[in-house]
């Protein structure tokens, strides 16, 4: 297997889910907003099977029981189930108690969706940040053995540039708790002029040029990085909220570049080696030679 495979992640949230929206979509209104996350995360998996790629879906507790029909054509079409918070708060806002809370209840979600095993975790817009790194063995507590909640990047919300770049083991709190170790799997970054660099995602991959984001992840693959893409499937739609109160910095943030989404996610489906997030953690412990690194990481 390549040594840097490409891993496709989805966040299966509605467009109103996003922390850009905060203001303008507080969670008290969400009931009442037009859902777009069905027909959007069809898309995906129709894109998905015409290039034959699996891939790993982090969902929404919140979407998943408000929609589980969804969530089990994601698991029938073979993909990863994940999990990504139940009603996609600020992580660093939230109390330990908080934080658990969130956890059982978008588990138990997707539990009644059918999916009772699940491996893998990504915070909301990554916001498991150095104030709160202390969460990472919380997830493991809940029964979690993988994190993709680190983006080692500046940032002015999540921005965590001295985090290691690299998978590597949590030691796990002197506790007695036997169970193996949480592994965490930074999202990528390209190493450029002594910065990490984001390309791989989200509003990186729908505002850089194609040729921009192709050269960096190919830098990311030279450096050793393995290639692990995100989107969300609102990124994929023709349709827009308009303008709803965003500042012009917002609403580029939100919604600039999606008309390119879909042909730029083509372009990285085709010739990829493809495994899903579960697939290659699983891969990683078994080869073995992981750092283990303590709190703080930065």
């Amino acid at each position: 297997m390549n040594a840097t495979p490409d891993i496709l992640t989805i966040d299966v949230e509605e467009w109103f889910h996003g922390h850009n929206y905060l203001d303008q979509a507080p969670p008290d209104t969400w009931e009442g907003r037009e859902s777009r996350v069905v027909a959007n995360t069809g898309r995906c998996l129709d894109l998905l099977a015409k290039h034959r790629v699996t891939g790993t879906f982090f969902v929404l507790g919140w979407t998943a029981e408000r929609h589980p029909d969804l969530v089990r054509r994601i698991a029938a079409a073979g993909h990863e189930i994940a999990c990504h918070s139940y009603a996609h708060p600020v992580v660093h806002r939230l109390s330990p108690d908080e934080f658990r809370a969130d956890l059982s209840r978008a588990r138990a979600a997707l539990a009644a969706a059918g999916v009772e095993r699940v491996a893998g975790y990504r915070a909301p817009s990554f916001t498991i940040t150095p104030p709160v790194h202390g969460y990472l063995h919380l997830l493991r507590e809940a029964g979690f053995t993988y994190d993709c909640s680190l983006f080692p990047v500046h940032h002015p919300h999540y921005g965590q540039p001295a985090s290691p770049r690299r998978p590597f083991l949590l030691q796990p709190p002197p506790d007695g708790d036997r169970r193996e170790p949480l592994l965490v799997m930074p999202m990528t970054t390209a190493r450029v002029l002594g910065v990490n660099v984001g390309f791989a995602g989200g509003a990186y991959l729908r505002l850089l040029p194609a040729p921009a984001s192709r050269g960096l992840r190919a830098l990311a693959r030279r450096q050793g990085q393995p290639i692990v893409t995100y989107l969300h499937p609102w990124e994929l739609d023709d349709w827009r909220p308009g303008r709803i109160g965003q500042s012009p910095v917002k609403r580029l943030l939100s919604q600039g570049g999606q008309n390119s989404t879909f042909a730029k996610l083509e372009g990285v489906l085709r010739g990829g080696n493809f495994v899903t997030m579960g697939e290659h953690a699983a891969l990683l412990r078994r080869n073995g030679g992981l750092p283990t690194r303590t709190l703080p990481l930065a």
